[in-house]
C-alpha cells in the first residue's frame, strides 16, 4: 500500500519548488518533507553502518557528534584522506572504493560540510528525483530514513563545484547544534593551517 505522505504529485510539487529555488542561490536550502517519514528502529545504535545511517537521516542527537569518528571507525581506508576539499561552501569530498546506496541513487562520492552529509550522484536533477521518488513510493513498508524532523531535512540541488559537474548533491542535513562534521579530533590539521601564525615574542 503507498503511503499518501509520499504521493507522487506532492513530492514531485515539493522537489519543483525546491529545485527552482536552488538555482538562484548559492547554497541550496534543503527539501522539507511534506510529512514526518516513519522513524526508523536504532537511531542512535552504534555499531550499524554509520555512513548508511548518516546519508539516510537516522542519525540522532546523542550519536551525532562523533558521528566522524564512527564513519571512519567503520571505513578506515575510505575516509583515511580527503580527496578533494571545498571553501564555498566547505566541504570534504571522499571517493569510496565501492559504491554506496541512499534514496534510491548509489554512487562512491560522499561530500560532507559542516551539518550535511551527501552522496554526490551523476545525472540530471531530474533523472536523482525520480530515482528517489521511486523508492519513497516503495518504502511504505520499510522505510528508507528516520524522522524528517525540525533535526533532520533531505537535500537534493545541482552541485557546481569543480569535480561535481555534472552531479547531484543527496542526503540529510542534521539541523543539531552544538556540533560540526568538520571539526572531528581527527581533522586537528585544519584548524592548525587556517590558524594565523603567532607574532614572534622580541
Amino acid at each position: 500500500m503507498r503511503n499518501p505522505s509520499w504521493s507522487r504529485p506532492i513530492l514531485a510539487a515539493a522537489l519543483a519548488a525546491v529545485a527552482a529555488v536552488c538555482a538562484a542561490q548559492s547554497v541550496p536550502p534543503p527539501v522539507a518533507a511534506t510529512a514526518p517519514a516513519p522513524v526508523a528502529a536504532g537511531t542512535d545504535n552504534v555499531g550499524a553502518d554509520a555512513l548508511a545511517d548518516a546519508l539516510a537521516c537516522r542519525i540522532g542527537a546523542a550519536r551525532y557528534p562523533g558521528l566522524m569518528q564512527e564513519i571512519r571507525g567503520e571505513r578506515q581506508q575510505d575516509f583515511r584522506q580527503v580527496y578533494r576539499q571545498y571553501s564555498e561552501p566547505m566541504m570534504d569530498l571522499y571517493q569510496l572504493q565501492e559504491p554506496v546506496s541512499a534514496w534510491g541513487n548509489r554512487s562512491e562520492v560522499v561530500v560532507i560540510a559542516s551539518n550535511r552529509v551527501m552522496l554526490a550522484v551523476e545525472g540530471s536533477l531530474d533523472e536523482v528525483t525520480a530515482r528517489l521518488e521511486t523508492a519513497l513510493e516503495q518504502s511504505s513498508q520499510s522505510p528508507l530514513s528516520g524522522g524528517l524532523d525540525d533535526q533532520h531535512a533531505l537535500l537534493i540541488f545541482e552541485a557546481g563545484q569543480p569535480g561535481l559537474e555534472g552531479m547531484v548533491l543527496l542526503g540529510c542535513e542534521y539541523r543539531i547544534p552544538g556540533a560540526s562534521l568538520l571539526e572531528d579530533p581527527a581533522d586537528a590539521w585544519r584548524r592548525l593551517r587556517d590558524a594565523p601564525l603567532a607574532t614572534p615574542v622580541r
